[in-house]
């Protein structure tokens, strides 16, 4: 047997793997700090939202409630403003000098002598 001795030159390639994996092509849109955080930081953004949302109703619900309280009581203002203004015109009606000298004659029996009575002092 007769073995020719043929030189071959078999060069590894002097890249490290290391190296070769910063080679590599980056994506055009990858997320920095991989796809466990972005997951959390979206949960945790759509909590925020979610409770930002509740707030937001429970907000206008109050505030709907406290208009139609507040509609309540100014009708009631109003209402008591006309029942006063009702009595005010009553008391001015009951004052007056004519009104009160019918009540006194009607009720008591007073009435104011005239020019012709003769007053009695005793």
């Amino acid at each position: 047997m007769s073995y020719q001795n043929s030189i071959r030159i078999v060069s590894h390639a002097p890249i490290d793997t290391k190296i070769r994996q910063q080679l590599r092509r980056k994506k055009a849109f990858g997320l920095p700090g991989g796809t466990a955080l972005w997951l959390a930081a979206s949960k945790i953004a759509l909590a925020v939202v979610f409770v930002a949302f509740c707030i937001n109703l429970w907000l206008n619900f109050t505030i709907s409630r406290g208009e139609q309280h507040i509609q309540a009581i100014e009708a009631a203002r109003h209402q008591l403003r006309e029942d006063q203004m009702i009595l005010l015109a009553q008391r001015a009606n009951l004052m007056s000098e004519k009104q009160v000298l019918k009540r006194a004659g009607e009720e008591l029996a007073l009435f104011v002598p005239g020019e012709k009575q003769v007053f009695k002092l005793r």
